[in-house]
């Protein structure tokens, strides 16, 4: 059995609104932060290789259009 650390994100000028309000909160309790990304991770067990984890992230973990993604085994 693998396992798989699948990490999507956002791709640069797209806007990420939990990122943004994290950030607005960080601020307003006083912290000196000047940003704040987020990110959506899977981890993943299966009987498949990277190339399946790949499949399931182009199909169904993420939007190509607006989203990056990297698959680390672990």
């Amino acid at each position: 059995m693998a396992k798989y650390k699948v990490e999507v994100t956002y791709k640069p000028g797209v806007l990420d609104p939990e990122g943004k309000s994290t950030l607005g909160a960080l601020k307003t309790l006083g912290f000196n932060v000047s940003d704040v990304k987020s990110l959506k991770a899977y981890i993943i067990e299966c009987q498949c290789d990277e190339k399946k984890v790949d499949e399931m992230c182009r199909k169904l973990l993420s939007n190509p259009i607006i989203q990056n993604y990297s698959i680390h085994k672990l």
